[in-house]
């Protein structure tokens, strides 16, 4: 996930923030503490707690790096790199887009390596990015094709005629081919672009740009919404909740966001508080079977979708992760799987289909192979609307609505 829209970042609102009981609480636990200390103990125990307080403070702070939890792949890459992003804007009900009828050159910069790179990104008046075909704003396409994704399927870090639905477009002249792409995405975002989308467009082929790393965003997970939080991102959220009956129900959350204590920016004692509070607030939505609840409905109301308005719905897996793969053969799903292994290294341990060491996101030669792949899968879609992985990929076996409603009873 990259946004990174940290130059228009919105001033914290009110909604952003703790409130003010629980504020409070954090400041004046320490002091609480230390006078209850110095009432029985004396003042010495009192004022031995409000070191020992600033003690911590100091440690955390030169913990530096490593407090801040980071990655090991991102310990390498992130604080290097400059990123500038001016494509998006806020939105009531997604919480960001990408701005229509917009041309701009965006920019990775590692200063200590003197490297840069540029790349341009342009997006039509309705806010997708272009594809080249010049017929996106068709109204119906009995061959259209319309691309949702987050980061990868917009094309982060790519000039447009780079990412794989504007190959897929240059392969098919014939088509009205749509990029719904839009960077730090989640499934849940996604949908909700499909139910904007579907109806208008008409495609005849929906196609996900899947990777089961998105499972943490659409429950808004609190780790995910920290680093969103820190690019200005407030994304909406989901869950989806077993009822009496049996059913599954889907229940939305508006856009939501982390919430901030007063001096966390300057302290690294409340910055991890605020981090405890939170995971108090979001926790039980980041647990492995709460994400993996949701991500199956999520995929099931994409295609439910769909079908009712006569799209054939496909998930194209732009990694190598099996994750997910089970569920989409036993609900006998339009799959593919991914053609590239993002980890893949050269002789010389440089990744082969990555923006590295700018960024870990699919480069130019993974898309050329993302479109390469694409091209059979659709023609099949197009003329059969089925497409199942060969024998041996767990793709064979045929949609059984028996089978669908015993795992999941969603519809």
């Amino acid at each position: 996930m990259s946004m990174n829209i940290t130059s228009q970042r919105p001033a914290p609102t009110r909604a952003e923030r703790f409130p003010l009981p629980v504020t409070l609480a954090v400041f004046l636990l320490p002091l609480a503490v230390a006078g209850v200390a110095g009432w029985f103990f004396g003042l010495a125990w009192g004022i031995a707690v409000l070191a020992v307080t600033l003690w911590s403070d100091m440690l955390l702070r030169l913990a530096g790096t490593n407090f801040r939890g980071l990655r090991k792949k991102d310990k390498v890459m992130a604080p290097l790199v400059e990123k500038t992003f001016s494509c998006h804007e806020t939105d009531p009900e997604l919480g960001w887009t990408l701005k229509p009828a917009t041309h701009c050159i965006n920019a990775f910069a590692i200063p200590r390596k003197k490297l840069r790179l540029e790349y341009a990104v342009t997006t039509d008046d309705k806010g997708r990015r272009v594809t080249g075909t010049g017929s996106e704003n068709a109204p119906t396409a009995e061959n259209g094709i319309s691309f949702y994704g987050c980061s990868n399927t917009f094309g982060w870090g790519l000039d447009d005629e780079a990412t794989y639905p504007w190959l897929v477009a240059k392969a098919r002249p014939g088509c009205s081919v749509r990029n719904y792409g839009v960077s730090g995405y989640s499934l849940y975002q996604i949908l909700l672009t499909m139910e904007k989308t579907i109806e208008q467009d008409h495609p005849a082929v929906a196609v996900l740009g899947f990777s089961p790393g998105l499972e943490a965003r659409s429950v808004s997970d609190h780790h995910y919404l920290r680093i969103v939080g820190e690019q200005g991102g407030t994304p909406p959220s989901c869950l989806s909740v077993a009822k009496k009956n049996g059913k599954r129900i889907l229940k939305r959350f508006g856009t939501e966001a982390y919430k901030r204590l007063p001096l966390s920016g300057r302290s690294p004692l409340v910055k991890l508080a605020e981090r405890l509070l939170n995971r108090l607030r979001y926790g039980g939505r980041g647990k492995n079977d709460a994400r993996r609840k949701t991500t199956e409905h999520l995929l099931l109301s994409m295609e439910n979708l769909c079908r009712k308005h006569g799209t054939v719905f496909h998930v194209q897996y732009l990694v190598a992760n099996t994750g997910y793969r089970d569920f989409l053969h036993q609900t006998g799903m339009n799959w593919a799987p991914g053609p590239v292994d993002l980890d893949q290294c050269d002789e010389r341990g440089g990744y082969l289909y990555r923006l590295a060491p700018f960024d870990g996101h699919p480069n130019a030669e993974a898309n050329a192979a993302y479109a390469k792949t694409l091209g059979p899968v659709l023609t099949e879609l197009l003329s059969s609307g089925k497409y199942r992985p060969a024998p041996g990929q767990m793709g064979t076996t045929e949609r059984d609505e028996a089978t669908e409603s015993a795992i999941y009873p969603v519809f």
